[in-house]
């Protein structure tokens, strides 16, 4: 399938903090040097060429019979909503992708801070750390990390530090559950989320 004017363009990026670039086609050009599209951004409004290459990604706005799509193949209500929502949605769901990116960063820090690492020494590589790894977040409630134990390590090594894991994080609690040999999940407890005595 080839582009087509109107269709949605997106660049994907090289790196992981750098943000995917999105935009609409509004011409095409056959170059020498193969398909250039000209390309109004969504994040600036402004128009340039993009040569078409691997890191770039058509979304089709076109039914085979040339009909315009309204919303891609989603259903006719989600049609008739406004037409920025679903980019104030996709956006709100890579800002929290981000945070949940950075809070798993956050604990594989606070993991090796404590001392729950093990390392190697390689001639080519010289000492080698390995840290407890968090395999994927789940957004809860409660938030919960799931993380890959490094071998000899039990769930009761993260339980004895389980207070010293939600001070770095600033949580009231976590809670260290066995999910099975070699993985545990954290669950983190907010301040205002504490479970207890209903107050009198």
């Amino acid at each position: 399938m080839t582009a087509r004017v109107g269709d949605e363009i997106m660049i994907l990026p090289q790196e992981l903090h750098e943000p995917v670039r999105e935009g609409q086609i509004r011409e095409i050009r056959n170059d020498r040097d193969g398909v250039v599209y000209l390309v109004q951004w969504s994040d600036t409004g402004h128009e340039s060429l993009l040569p078409h290459g691997p890191d770039v990604v058509i979304k089709h706005r076109h039914t085979p019979g040339g009909e315009a799509v309204a919303a891609g193949n989603a259903p006719w209500g989600d049609r008739l909503r406004h037409p920025l929502e679903w980019r104030h949605n996709r956006d709100l769901e890579r800002r929290q992708q981000v945070g949940y990116e950075r809070l798993a960063r956050r604990v594989e820090e606070i993991i090796a801070g404590l001392e729950l690492t093990q390392s190697d020494f390689s001639i080519a590589g010289g000492r080698i750390f390995h840290i407890p790894q968090v395999i994927s977040v789940d957004t809860g409630p409660p938030v919960g990390l799931d993380i890959r134990m490094l071998p000899g390590q039990s769930p009761d090594d993260f339980s004895a530090h389980a207070a010293a894991i939600a001070y770095g994080l600033g949580m009231a609690e976590v809670r260290v559950v066995p999910l099975g040999p070699s993985a545990i999940r954290l669950e983190l407890l907010p301040h205002d989320r504490l479970p207890g005595p209903a107050s009198r």
